[in-house]
């Protein structure tokens, strides 16, 4: 048989301590006579990959990692799994019998970008933006408790995984997040707050609620946020953020520089002003 690129790891979700076992999928409970449960469980097995690659760093699943992640029995995996992989929304390795995300999937992604008018104005201004220092530009969005990096401009140097859109990070310890927290109204941010997994990151992400609650109206005093080794050692990550005509806050431009080529000094300096005009040029212009 040949092995999969992480196939020695195909136990730990098996295996996993207490600690480490994904948590139950959350689904909705309240009575909607238009709800459609069965697309939401379909939905998950689609999500069961991300988790598998974010807290295992499996790229492809057998059908018992799928059920577990998904929280659905074996039988029920293989039904949407069938359905998913005859739409080629799913791929099989005939071998190994694993399954991977197909190709088919990044067109979901087109459609996304392709209609949203925030990412349509964002580009140019990104693109711009991270030519003056030669650095990362990111632009993203709330989703739940996270934040969502839906147009990443990358430098020459970035990591791989700094360069792909969709990679989501906890809102409370991301700059682009807190921004965001920051000028919502009290009852919602609240509300994602008490809902958030308080998990650090790094050795010195910051969980502590009150001190996360100060830095966020931090943010909103002065409409930019940075973090020290939130998300990722060694970032300096800057974020300003984006409103709409309305004055809703709808995005954060997200600076990444990173230490010891930065340093915190340099960063307040010449990326603070750079992120927070970036924001407004795209504020201005929705």
């Amino acid at each position: 048989m040949v092995a999969t690129p992480f196939a020695h790891r195909q136990d730990i979700v098996f295996m996993d301590s207490q600690k480490t076992a994904p948590p139950t999928p959350t689904r909705r409970t309240e009575p909607n006579p238009l709800y459609v449960a069965s697309v939401e469980k379909a939905f998950d097995v689609l999500k069961a990959f991300r988790r598998g690659q974010a807290e295992f760093g499996l790229r492809d699943l057998g059908l018992s990692e799928i059920a577990r992640l998904a929280d659905m029995d074996k039988s029920a995996a293989q039904r949407f799994t069938s359905t998913l992989l005859a739409l080629d929304y799913l791929a099989k390795d005939p071998i190994t019998r694993r399954y991977r995300p197909a190709v088919k999937l990044a067109d979901l992604y087109f459609t996304y970008v392709i209609s949203n008018r925030l990412a349509e104005i964002a580009m140019p201004r990104l693109i711009e933006a991270g030519k003056v220092y030669d650095t990362t530009v990111n632009l993203c969005e709330l989703c739940g408790t996270d934040i969502i990096y839906t147009i990443r401009i990358p430098h020459e140097k970035a990591r791989f995984e700094a360069t792909v859109a969709g990679r989501r990070v906890p809102a409370f310890c991301a700059a682009g997040g807190n921004v965001i927290l920051a000028h919502l109204p009290d009852d919602e941010r609240e509300a994602i707050l008490d809902a958030s997994s308080l998990r650090p990151l790094t050795d010195e992400t910051v969980v502590d609620p009150t001190a996360i609650r100060a830095r966020i109206a931090r943010a909103r005093r002065a409409t930019f946020d940075i973090g020290i080794n939130q998300a990722m050692m060694h970032e300096i990550s800057t974020a300003a953020p984006v409103f709409n005509a309305e004055g809703k806050v709808v995005a954060a431009v997200q600076i990444p520089v990173y230490s010891p080529q930065w340093s915190l000094a340099d960063a307040r300096r010449k990326i603070v002003p750079l992120a927070v005009e970036t924001a407004r040029a795209i504020s201005g212009s929705l």
